[in-house]
């Protein structure tokens, strides 16, 4: 039996946003700190870092009848800064995020061409919306939450070995 289908594409998300380095031509380089999921804050040193999750997805039929899963994706990456104005450092790092997310891992660069399919395995991943996450105090940061919408097709899950929850 294959890996359920949220994880294989957590797992793929996953291994795209481990490609956010300035090499890559990303604004920012997360350098490996990806968690899945984490419920406590990171230390200031482990900034830039990201943390993505789902919650969950819903069923439906596309317009052939076709079985559909929509899976809701959370991506939140933040990182400190002192000299730029916060909001524009949130902008970046949203725009490191999908960028990343359209891009395989077999051509990462900003300069490649996209890839909106996660490798074959969805029908498509749409960015629904990004809120600016500014935080205060005497080690201020700034972030963004990415909300995805990942669509499957059922035919797909069968091709892959995919569990279909």
């Amino acid at each position: 039996m294959g890996d359920t289908l949220v994880t294989t594409i957590l797992d793929e998300i996953e291994n795209r946003l481990g490609n956010i380095t300035t090499a890559n031509g990303y604004f920012s380089s997360v350098d490996g700190v990806i968690d899945r999921g984490k419920l406590t804050p990171w230390d200031g040193k482990d900034l830039p870092a990201i943390n993505l999750w789902s919650t969950g997805f819903d069923n439906g039929r596309s317009e052939y009848g076709d079985e559909l899963r929509q899976i809701k994706v959370y991506i939140e990456i933040h990182d400190k800064t002192r000299d730029e104005n916060f909001v524009d450092v949130a902008n970046k790092l949203a725009a490191d995020v999908v960028t990343a997310i359209c891009r395989s891992t077999a051509a990462p660069k900003v300069s490649d061409d996209p890839s909106h399919d996660l490798g074959s395995i969805v029908e498509d991943i749409l960015l629904d919306a990004v809120d600016m996450i500014i935080g205060e105090g005497q080690a201020p940061f700034c972030g963004a939450l990415c909300r995805f919408t990942v669509t499957v097709r059922a035919s797909l899950m069968d091709m892959f070995n995919i569990v279909n929850i």
